[in-house]
């Protein structure tokens, strides 16, 4: 334990442009890296390492320091101060590809120059940490102090309020259900045994000529109760005739027959009795149907001899009893080739797509172009879908369309536009446009992502 504590740790320092940039110890010994990330210990604007590049490694607990042939800089190694030329020339630096790895010990110190950027290291003895910060028990206090009693009180209330309510239905006996009107209260068999009122009938207001009404009453009573008058020669012969009054009234039964829909029950010229009419009449309900139309001259019932007659026979003579119908020749379907089902076939139109790699990507994030391609293709159903809709319409169509489209730190697509189009269709960019919007790509380290992406629409036949 005592030995762990005795070691030193590194100190880095980042100079720029003669100004002290950044100081840090590293009490952990783990790798060290720089770059554009922040996911790396420090953070650099350049170019040269935009994924970024391991400065330190750790090894076995101990540090490994890389740099690259095309950088410059001084290293203490054994007390001697030598360049990084001279460590890659008298081979102390090891090779793995085109990184050159220098072991330190924790008497190395020196110094590494990117650009405009320095970087000063050396291992030093690590400070004590710093202590924390304890209040004193009287400003403290406890947390049965900071309780907010008039919060504690309401819960409390409440609590035994809702258990004290839930206890006391519990606890309730439930009467039993009575098995008769017996044992009903007083008040309720009242109300069972009790008459229903009788409803008054308004009556009607008096009306004003009510006197006159009477009047005209009472002198009918009378003229009802005078005796009969005696019958003289005069008033014999004003009476009617009883036969033309029964001729007159044959005549008005024949021509209300011949007017009305009687004359359809009856002979075909509308002549002769009625027979339904004299077999329905006198309330006979008990009479079917079929003796009613027995007899019936123009109306059969339909029976197994009956239907083969057809109304069509009537040239013949025959016209009385006939039956309208059809025969089951007449029923059946002639065959007259196929049945066309007239529904539309439409023909199937599929086209080709092609995308292969970003054409263009910048942002302040960093995402690999092969990613943002497999993402692309394995959504291509969807970009494809788009093109066969619009190329049903219009066979010939085909071009190429550019979409520009963000993506941001979380992998959403924040915004998407067509940047380029030879089609002369904008529905496809816009179909695309509502597409791309729902894609999500792996996220970006560093920030968002701009993607122009090309697409090369042909139809497949």
């Amino acid at each position: 334990m005592a030995q762990h504590n005795d070691r030193k740790i590194l100190r880095v320092g980042i100079v720029q442009n003669g100004k002290i940039m950044e100081e840090r110890l590293l009490r952990k010994r783990e790798p060290v890296t720089i770059g554009q990330s922040p996911r790396n210990t420090f953070v650099l604007p350049t170019t040269q390492f935009a994924k970024g590049f391991t400065l330190f490694d750790v090894k076995g607990g101990v540090y490994q320091m890389h740099f690259l042939a095309s950088m410059d800089g001084r290293v203490s190694v054994e007390d001697n101060t030598l360049d990084l030329k001279a460590l890659v020339t008298r081979k102390l630096a090891d090779q793995k590809g085109d990184e050159y790895a220098l072991t330190l010990s924790e008497k190395s110190r020196g110094k590494l120059v990117i650009g405009d950027v320095t970087f000063l290291f050396q291992f030093v003895t690590p400070p004590p940490p710093p202590s924390k910060l304890q209040l004193p028990a009287s400003v403290r206090g406890s947390w049965f102090k900071s309780l907010d009693w008039f919060y504690t009180a309401i819960l409390i209330g409440s609590f035994v309020i809702q258990v004290g309510s839930v206890g006391y239905v519990v606890s309730r006996e439930f009467p039993e259900e009575p098995k008769g009107i017996e044992q009903l209260p007083d008040r309720f068999v009242e109300l069972l045994t009790k008459p229903k009122p009788k409803r008054e009938v308004a009556k009607e207001p008096e009306k004003k000529d009510e006197g006159k009404a009477t009047e005209a009453k009472e002198e009918a009573v009378k003229e009802v109760e005078k005796p009969p008058r005696p019958r003289t020669p005069e008033s014999v012969a004003k009476a009617p005739d009883p036969e033309a009054a029964a001729k007159r009234a044959a005549e008005l039964q024949k021509e209300v027959s011949n007017k009305t829909i009687l004359k359809f029950f009856g002979t075909k010229g509308g002549d002769g009795a009625t027979s339904i009419v004299d077999t329905l009449k006198g309330s006979s309900t008990d009479v079917s149907i079929a003796n009613a139309f027995n007899g019936a001259s123009g109306v059969v019932v339909a029976d197994a001899k009956t239907a083969e007659r057809d109304r069509r026979r009537a040239g013949s003579g025959d016209t009385a009893g006939q039956a309208a119908g059809l025969s089951d020749a007449d029923l059946q379907g002639k065959a007259a080739g196929g049945v066309d089902s007239g529904q539309k076939r439409e023909v199937e139109v599929k086209g080709t797509v092609k995308a292969t790699a970003p054409s263009e990507a910048f942002g302040t994030g960093v995402l690999d172009n092969n990613k943002i391609s497999e993402t692309v293709k394995r959504r291509m159903g969807a970009v494809k879908s788009c093109y066969e809709r619009e190329l049903k319409a219009n066979p010939t169509l085909q071009g190429k369309v550019v979409m520009q489209f963000t993506i941001e730190e979380s992998g959403r697509v924040a915004t998407v536009d067509v940047k380029q189009h030879t089609m002369g269709d904008p529905a496809v960019g816009q179909c695309m446009k509502n597409a791309i919007a729902k894609w999500r790509f792996d996220r970006p380290e560093g920030g968002s992502v701009t993607v122009s992406f090309p697409f090369i629409f042909a139809p497949a036949n």
